[in-house]
């Protein structure tokens, strides 16, 4: 890519206009249903995941899932009053076409804190 000043630089994945962010609200998710993370991109469009940063801040411990859709694409086990948690995918978690992409704290009472990064293509 090209910069206005004319600096070269390389950036994984997509341009930067692809790029998209959540960030999750401070008090954490508690109620163990799906929060839209990102919405359905449109068709042809996938929803792309190649970071995450989360915690689990409370006394509760509880399984985290990023779903596209209804349809877990990756999980993990939070332990209680977990450290917070820096995740790449080298290869990005790959949403379906046209379909929301949702994040879950599983357990109702953990106080799980979640941001993600990604980008939306074909």
């Amino acid at each position: 890519l090209d910069t206005q000043l004319r600096a070269l630089f390389t950036k994984p994945f997509s341009i930067p206009e692809l790029d998209w962010s959540y960030a999750g609200p401070i008090g954490g998710l508690t109620t163990a249903v799906d929060t839209a993370a990102r919405a359905a991109a449109g068709a042809g469009i996938r929803n792309y995941v190649t970071g995450l940063q989360v915690q689990n801040a409370s006394a509760t411990a509880s399984e985290f899932q990023i779903k596209d859709g209804a349809t877990v694409l990756w999980r993990c086990l939070l332990p209680a009053n977990s450290a917070f948690l820096d995740i790449t995918f080298p290869s990005p978690l790959k949403g379906t076409a046209n379909t929301a992409l949702n994040i879950q704290a599983v357990t109702v009472g953990s106080v799980v804190v979640a941001n993600l990064q990604g980008y939306a293509a074909p």
